[in-house]
Formats: C-alpha cells, sequence, structure tokens
C-alpha cells in the first residue's frame, strides 16, 4: 500500500484490526513469576483479577511486550497504577480524571478504570490500531481516542487531574516542551503529569541484558557508544532516531539538569525517582 499523509503524524491510518484476543486475565494466573513488583510491596491481585472482566491483547496487538507471559503483562499495568495510586494519596492530591497518554492497548488504563476510584478515564495513541483494540474489547467507561504527533488534544481546559505517559518521552524525538504545555493546559491546578523517561541513571546503568540496549545496538548514530563506558550523559537531550520521515521513531535519554530548568519553568517538578522496569524513571510534574 501507498504511503499516505497520516503515516507522517501517526501509525496504522489505514491498518484494519485483526479479530485475535486471548482470554482474561484470570485464566493466566499460572504464568506468574514473581518479576513483577511494587517497591518490594505486595500488590492487590486477588481484588484487581475478580474486578477486571475484559480479555487480554495478543502480542500482535501489544507489539510483543511481555512475550508469551500474558499475565506478567496484566501485571504490569497493576504495578504502575498502584505506583500512581499510591503517590496520589501520599501527597494528598485528589484525582477523579485522568488521562493515559501513549495508552497502547489499554495496558495501564484498564487498571485505572477497573479501580473504581476515577470518574473519568481517558486514553489516546497515535496507533489508530490500539485505540480501535480499546473501543472493541475494553469497558466503554475508558474513552479512547487517536492523537498525533503534533501537541494538541481535543480536551478541554483544566479538566483532568492525572496525567500518564508510560514510555512516550523516552521515544518522543519532538516538541517535547510542546506536549508539556499541553499538559499544563489540560491540567486542573493541582494535578499532575507521570512521566516515564530514559535519564542519567538509564545512560549510566543500560547493559546488554535490557531491551533498550539491544535495540540501541543497532542504531548507527549509537556506535560511538558501542564498548564504551557510559558516565555522563553526553547531551541535554541524547537522540538516536531510527526514521527521519516519520515521528515517534528514536530513543531519547534527558539530563536532570534539563528536565528541571526546561520543563521546570512549565510545571513544577515534585519528584523524580527509579521506576520499574529498571531502564525507566519517573518524573512527576505538578501545575500550581
Amino acid at each position: 500500500m501507498d504511503r499516505i499523509w497520516e503515516d507522517a503524524i501517526s501509525l496504522n491510518a489505514s491498518a484494519e484490526l485483526s479479530d485475535a484476543i486471548l482470554g482474561k486475565p484470570r485464566e493466566y494466573v499460572e504464568l506468574n513469576d514473581g518479576s513483577v513488583v511494587c517497591n518490594g510491596s505486595i500488590l492487590p491481585v486477588d481484588g484487581a483479577l475478580a474486578r477486571d472482566d475484559s480479555v487480554l491483547p495478543t502480542l500482535e496487538h501489544r507489539e510483543g511486550y511481555y512475550g508469551e507471559n500474558h499475565f506478567n503483562y496484566w501485571l504490569s499495568g497493576l504495578r504502575d497504577y498502584e505506583q500512581l495510586e499510591g503517590w496520589l494519596r501520599a501527597n494528598g492530591v485528589e484525582a477523579s480524571a485522568l488521562l493515559d497518554f501513549g495508552c497502547a492497548s489499554g495496558r495501564f488504563a484498564r487498571h485505572a478504570y477497573y479501580a473504581g476510584l476515577l470518574s473519568s478515564v481517558y486514553a489516546c495513541d497515535i496507533n489508530r490500531l490500539h485505540v480501535d483494540w480499546i473501543a472493541r474489547n475494553l469497558p466503554r467507561g475508558i474513552l479512547a481516542f487517536q492523537n498525533t504527533s503534533v501537541p494538541l488534544l481535543p480536551i478541554p481546559d483544566g479538566c483532568l487531574d492525572v496525567v500518564t505517559a508510560f514510555s512516550v518521552f523516552t521515544h518522543l524525538e519532538s516538541f517535547d516542551t510542546s506536549w508539556i504545555m499541553e499538559f499544563r493546559r489540560i491540567l486542573r491546578p493541582g494535578g499532575i503529569a507521570w512521566l516515564t523517561i530514559h535519564g542519567e541513571r538509564t545512560w549510566r546503568e543500560m547493559n546488554d541484558t535490557w531491551p533498550l540496549y539491544s535495540g540501541l545496538e543497532h542504531n548507527p548514530a549509537y556506535a560511538p557508544y558501542l564498548d564504551v563506558e557510559h558516565t555522563e550523559l553526553p547531551a541535554d537531550r541524547l537522540l538516536f532516531r531510527w526514521k527521519p520521515d516519520r515521528s515517534y521513531s528514536a530513543n531519547v535519554f534527558y539530563r536532570t539538569d534539563y528536565l528541571r530548568k526546561t520543563w521546570g519553568r512549565l510545571l513544577t517538578v515534585r519528584d523524580i525517582f527509579p521506576a520499574l522496569p529498571p531502564y525507566q524513571d519517573v518524573i512527576v510534574l505538578q501545575k500550581n
């Protein structure tokens, strides 16, 4: 099929979603190998399993994450939700409306919805197939829509308490500050953005056992860094681009100083802390 203009700012604009699905999460409990943990705390698995009555996406529909361990894929979303909810509770931030930006096929959004603490759960992604999968297979209360790589969301000003973005800014080659400003627009005063990034710790600790490394080692731009000890991150934003003619096709690393001085001008930096999986950190930004 010939390339169409939408492919420059989104993914799978003209693709058709296949009908393949898996079973419900409770059908794969035996695959739990104990590797998905939340800062040492015990995840409330039984309650989450009882609430979640939706099917799981196939590997094709979740871009291969967690391989054949379908339960760990589901559990990773619960881990991330519990980590966020714990921070909100500990910091006295009340939340009723949330957007999962770059939602994929609902790995996190399904837990935000089924936990029952939010009145509104929005989810968006540049990949139309992910949005279609959510619309076909997850509850109607998850309001899913396709966005583009242009920093503009069809959401009114000041209507959200939380914006999450898991593994989005790790691949966002352009307009990072524009997206932070868009989050500033749609957040209510006191609302937060919960974003995962590749930071200086990621750069120092990365090794050949990490999925991130296995991709980078084949990128020609990364060649000067192969077999070289990683100490300080050599740029504020270190970018390894894959395809110059489309968006969301890069691996990006950020210096902490850049995040505080640049993103921190737009939203207040509340926390930066190590997260799971180990190759990403979380930055928490708050609207004053």
